[in-house]
């Protein structure tokens, strides 16, 4: 039996990426990797956890307006505590 799936592409490069030592994505970084990001278009953009710093909560901010204005048309994720 053949069934019709649906692949779905997940970014994860704003909250693996900034696991990555040395690297720490100013705001303005931030805002600019998701604009680029969603152009692509994947099924959802992993944003990481607000509550590590000022710059990740103020680009997950900006990532939900865009979104709300409709400029992201990909779901997003926030980074979850264990």
């Amino acid at each position: 039996m053949v069934r019709n799936l649906k692949v779905g592409i997940l970014d994860s490069t704003l909250r693996e990426g900034e696991q990555t030592p040395g690297v720490n994505f100013t705001y303005e970084q931030r805002v600019e990797i998701t604009k680029a990001i969603a152009k692509l278009e994947p099924s959802m953009i992993e944003l990481g956890h607000p509550s590590v710093s000022k710059d990740i909560y103020n680009g997950i901010r900006t990532a939900v307006k865009l979104k709300r204005e409709g400029e992201i048309n990909s779901k997003i994720e926030l980074g979850r505590s264990l």
